[in-house]
C-alpha cells in the first residue's frame, strides 16, 4: 500500500513538474553593512537563486502561523499539502463503490477534489496572486547568520557544506521564492534583495548563480531593470530553463502522455525514470481493477483540475512555457476577460523569452561575466509527448538551457560530415563538437563559456560534485574565464551522482577499526584511496565513481558497516501478465475480461470453421 502511495504520489509530482499589477515588495533585512569585508575585500558578495521546489514554501493556518506535522516539523507546500487523511475521506467511498458497480460513482469528482485541496494550495486569483495558506522561509541575511535549521534545510537543495571555497560565509546569500508565486512579484524581490546584499556587504555589484527556475527571474529582471547591469559582477547560469521547458509547453497544450490509454496502460510507467519495471508492471495491472473508461476519466478529471485550478493561474508556472507554445496555450487558458490581468503578466514575459539571448549579449559587452552548464544526453520525462523528440536533461529540453546549442537526439550522434557552425564563434582553432559528437556548442551564444555534462539528470544536479566544485570556484575567484582557462573544467565533462559515494567514504574513514585485520585494513584503505582519487579527477566519469561505490560498499558490507543494495525484483513474470493482457485485451478491466473472452474464443471457433 505504502509503494502503491508513493508511485501516486510519483505521478502527482511529475504533473506538478509540468505545472500589470504591482504589489508591495517583501520587507528586506537589515540595511546596515552587517560584514567584516573591508574596503579592498577580494570577494563579490553572491547570491544563488535556485530551482523549482527548492525553497521552503510552508503550509500555514489562517493567522499565517506555519502547521506542524505529529513530529514538530513544518509542513511543506510543495508541490502539494498531501494530507493524507483528508484524502482517504475524500475519496474512499467513491472508490470503493466504482471497484464494486465497475462504473464511475463519484470517483472522477472526488479525485478533481483532492486536487483542488491539496494542490490548490498554490493557487493564485485571477491576478496572480497566491491565496493559498502558504508563508515562504526567507534568508534576508549571509549564510554566515543561518541557524542550524537553515543551513541543514539550504543544504538539502544545494550542498554548500559539502564543497568549501574561499568566497567568505558572510558574503553568500540564498534567495528563497514560491515557485508558484508571481513572476513580477519575484523580479521585483530579486532586484530589492540585490540592493539588500549591496547594502550589508558594502559592494557596489554581487554574483547571480540562477538554478533552473531561477534563471527565469534573472532572465525577467535584465528585461524590467535593465540598469542592474551596473550592479552584476558575474551570473553562473546552471541548467536554465531560459526557453522553459516542453513539459510545460505539451501539458498546457493538451499533449499528456498518459491520457494516452495505450501508452498509460503499456509503457508509461516504465519509462517514467522513477520506478523500477516490477513496480511499473504492477500498476499496470492493477490499473485494471476499473473499467478503462472509468480510469481515464478520473486520471483526465485531475489533469483537468490541477492545470486549470492551479498551474495555468501561476504566472510563475508561465514562465516554464516555451515561447513557441505560448500563443496557444494563453489563448486556450488566458483569453476569457476573467483572466485579463494574468495574461497582460505572462505576455509580458513572453516578450522576455524573445529578448532574453539579446538581453544576456549586451550584459556581456557590458563586461559582465556570463557563464552557462548544461546537461545532456537524457530525453525529457516522458509525461510531455515530445518527450523523447529531442536532446534534454529530463525536466528541461537542451536548446533552452544551452542557448540555442545544436543536439543530436539522444542515442544518437550529429550526421556524418556536420562541422561545426561557429554561430557564436569566431575562432577557427576552436573545437566545440563535444567527443561523442552530439553536441555543436558554437551555434550556443555562449560557445566558450559554456560547460557542458553528458549524461546528467537535471534533478540531480546537486549530486554532480564536478558541478558544484566549479560553482564554487566561479564565485570566490575569476581564474576561470573560458571553457579553456583550466584542465579541470574542459568544456566537455560527464555527469555523475556522489551521493552515495560520499556517505560510505564518511562511513570508511570513521569505521573503528580495531578489530579489523590488517589485510582488511589494507583492503579498506585502498578501496578508499582509489575512491578519493577518482572522486578528485574531475574528469573521471559516473561510471568510474559507480564502480567505486561498488567496491567500497562490498568490502563495508563484508566488515558489517554497511547494507548491501538489495537486488531489483524480478519484473518477468509481472511483465508477461501485463503484455498478455494488453496484447490480448487492451485496456479493459478486469471486469470486462470474461466478456471478452468468450468473444474471444467465439471468434477462434469462427475462424477455425471457415480456415
Amino acid at each position: 500500500m505504502k509503494k502503491a502511495f508513493r508511485c501516486a504520489a510519483a505521478l502527482f509530482v511529475c504533473a506538478a513538474l509540468l505545472f500589470t499589477l504591482h504589489v508591495p515588495c517583501l520587507a528586506l533585512g537589515s540595511s546596515e553593512k552587517i560584514t567584516a569585508c573591508g574596503e579592498d575585500c577580494a570577494f563579490y558578495p553572491t547570491i544563488i537563486i535556485p530551482g523549482l521546489g527548492q525553497s521552503n514554501v510552508m503550509v500555514t493556518d489562517d493567522n499565517g502561523e506555519f502547521l506542524l506535522d505529529k513530529n514538530g516539523a513544518k509542513i511543506s507546500a510543495f508541490p502539494a499539502y498531501l494530507d493524507v487523511g483528508s484524502m482517504i475521506r475524500i475519496a474512499v467511498f467513491p472508490l470503493l463503490a466504482s471497484i464494486l458497480t465497475q462504473k464511475d460513482v463519484g470517483l472522477s469528482a472526488a479525485f478533481g477534489k483532492i486536487i483542488d485541496t491539496s494542490f490548490g494550495i498554490n493557487t493564485s486569483d485571477n491576478n496572480g496572486q497566491n491565496t493559498g495558506n502558504v508563508k515562504t522561509e526567507r534568508y534576508l541575511y549571509p549564510y554566515s547568520e543561518f541557524n542550524d535549521y537553515e543551513v541543514e534545510s539550504v543544504n538539502h537543495h544545494v550542498p554548500f557544506e559539502l564543497y568549501p571555497t574561499e568566497l567568505p560565509k558572510d558574503h553568500l546569500y540564498y534567495f528563497a521564492y514560491n515557485s508558484f508565486g508571481n513572476h513580477i512579484d519575484l523580479v521585483d524581490e530579486l532586484y530589492e534583495f540585490i540592493q539588500m546584499v549591496k547594502a550589508q556587504t558594502g559592494h557596489d555589484k554581487v554574483n547571480l548563480v540562477p538554478l533552473s527556475q531561477g534563471s527565469t527571474i534573472v532572465s525577467a529582471m535584465l528585461e524590467y531593470y535593465p540598469q542592474v547591469a551596473d550592479e552584476l559582477h558575474k551570473i553562473f547560469f546552471v541548467v536554465p530553463a531560459l526557453n522553459g521547458s516542453i513539459i510545460i509547453g505539451d501539458v498546457f497544450n493538451d499533449r499528456v502522455n498518459f491520457l494516452n490509454r495505450d501508452y498509460l496502460y503499456n509503457g508509461f510507467f516504465d519509462e517514467l525514470g522513477l520506478l523500477d519495471e516490477f513496480t511499473a508492471r504492477l500498476i499496470e495491472i492493477a490499473l485494471r481493477i476499473l473499467p478503462d473508461e472509468v480510469m481515464m476519466k478520473t486520471v483526465a478529471e485531475g489533469v483537468r483540475h490541477l492545470v486549470e485550478g492551479v498551474m495555468t493561474k501561476s504566472t510563475a508556472m508561465w514562465t516554464l512555457c516555451p515561447p513557441e507554445d505560448y500563443p496557444s496555450a494563453a489563448q486556450k487558458y488566458l483569453s476569457s476577460p476573467e483572466r485579463a490581468n494574468i495574461k497582460a503578466q505572462t505576455d509580458k514575459y513572453y516578450q522576455v523569452q524573445l529578448h532574453h539571448r539579446d538581453n544576456i549579449q549586451k550584459l556581456v559587452d557590458h563586461g559582465v561575466q556570463v557563464f552557462d552548464v548544461v546537461e545532456y544526453n537524457w530525453p525529457v520525462i516522458n509525461v510531455c509527448e515530445r518527450w523523447n523528440t529531442m536532446n534534454g536533461d529530463y525536466i528541461i529540453h537542451t536548446t533552452s538551457t544551452s542557448m540555442g546549442a545544436t543536439f543530436a537526439n539522444v542515442g544518437e550522434t550529429l550526421p556524418e560530415g556536420y562541422v561545426q557552425q561557429n554561430t557564436h564563434c569566431t575562432d577557427p582553432t576552436h573545437n566545440h563538437i563535444s567527443p561523442e559528437r552530439i553536441v555543436d556548442a558554437s551555434t550556443g551564444l555562449l560557445p566558450d563559456a559554456t560547460f557542458y555534462f553528458n549524461g546528467n539528470r537535471h534533478d540531480l544536479t546537486q549530486h554532480n560534485d564536478v558541478i558544484l566544485k566549479l560553482a564554487m570556484k566561479m564565485i570566490a575567484d575569476d581564474e576561470i574565464r573560458d571553457v579553456y582557462s583550466s584542465p579541470d573544467f574542459p568544456q566537455f565533462l560527464f555527469g555523475r551522482n556522489v551521493s552515495e559515494l560520499l556517505p560510505l567514504m564518511k562511513t570508511a574513514k570513521e569505521l573503528d577499526r580495531s578489530g579489523l585485520s590488517e589485510q582488511e585494513k589494507k583492503l579498506l584503505d585502498d578501496a578508499l584511496t582509489k575512491a578519493q582519487s577518482t572522486l578528485d579527477n574531475n574528469l573521471a566519469s559516473g561510471d568510474d565513481l559507480k564502480a567505486c561505490e561498488a567496491e567500497l560498499r562490498a568490502i563495508l558490507v563484508k566488515l558489517g558497516a554497511a547494507e548491501a543494495v538489495p537486488a531489483p525484483k524480478d519484473p518477468t513474470v509481472l511483465r508477461s501478465i501485463s503484455l498478455f493482457l494488453y496484447d490480448h485485451f487492451g485496456t479493459n478491466g478486469f471486469s470486462e475480461l470474461p466478456a471478452l473472452t468468450i468473444k474471444l474464443i467465439f471468434q477462434k471457433i469462427v475462424s477455425f470453421f471457415k480456415g
